[in-house]
């Protein structure tokens, strides 16, 4: 049910969701921002412990939007606030806003609570520093059938505002957790996964390899690919083979290729 209204851009609640939109505010508070009406629905039907939903409807750009919010008022597990246009404005990150912003807590979840099955596929990413591209791979992962993803060495948050638009919310759907290397290597070790690291030092090539039933694909970051210690840990290399005068792709389409490979063939 509304509890208030905002109409100053200086409101308390305006300034704090302008915060968030750096990292050290939300590592601070343990709180991050959704905006958009799919992301909401994502992280909602994902359970996550959203906090206050703020609202424009001036700015709501169908009926679908309505009806959301009229299904929530009906919710007494949602604090729901409308805005003013000026407040809401300020307040959003995106430009064209659709008139909704949340307000939800962080999730931690830690290797020891992921529920692995026999045929299991982890996506390791180490370094990545885009968060267009970070947003992008898990479209994919999640697309591909994915069962976690797991962050080393990162240099973003799993909730930078852009990194959850270009996911379209989806990262909500899957476990992201973030480890350590070490950690990392001794885990997949002990619970039977086979690691597969991409680098274009070798001829084995990404269609020609078998995965097998529990697979660990690692993928590095744009500018320098994954580092020694991943390629040495590794149990197999693959490579995507190359024509014409590219010598590399994106990692977010190199890891859809990769990863809807190894889909197709545990899919057969």
């Amino acid at each position: 049910m509304e509890s208030m209204y905002i109409e100053s851009p200086q409101n308390n609640h305006v300034k704090n969701l302008v915060k968030l939109r750096d990292r050290k505010h939300r590592n601070r508070q343990d709180k991050f921002i959704i905006e958009g009406l799919r992301e909401l629905e994502h992280a909602i039907d994902s359970s996550y412990p959203i906090i206050t939903i703020y609202y424009c409807p001036e700015l709501f750009p169908s009926e679908a939007h309505t009806e959301f919010i009229e299904k929530l008022a009906s919710n007494s597990a949602f604090q729901l606030i409308r805005m003013h246009t000026s407040a809401f404005s300020k307040s959003s990150y995106r430009e064209g806003p659709d008139g909704l912003i949340a307000l939800s807590e962080a999730k931690e979840m830690s290797l020891s609570e992921l529920k692995l099955k026999e045929e299991c596929t982890l996506l390791v990413l180490e370094g990545i520093e885009k968060p267009g591209n970070l947003g992008a791979i898990i479209r994919s992962a999640e697309g591909s059938g994915v069962d976690a993803i797991l962050l080393n060495n990162c240099l973003l948050d799993t909730y930078n505002p852009n990194a959850i638009r270009a996911s379209q919310g989806l990262l909500f759907r899957l476990p992201i957790i973030n480890v350590e290397t070490d950690y990392l290597h001794q885990w997949l070790k002990n619970n039977q996964f086979v690691s597969i690291a991409t680098t274009p030092n070798t001829n084995n090539s990404y269609s020609e390899h078998s995965y097998t039933n529990r697979t660990a694909l690692f993928m590095g970051s744009e500018s320098h690919g994954l580092s020694e210690k991943m390629l040495k840990e590794a149990d197999h290399l693959i490579h995507i083979p190359m024509k014409g005068h590219a010598d590399s792709l994106n990692v977010s389409v190199a890891t859809a290729i990769c990863l809807y490979e190894i889909n197709r063939q545990k899919s057969c």
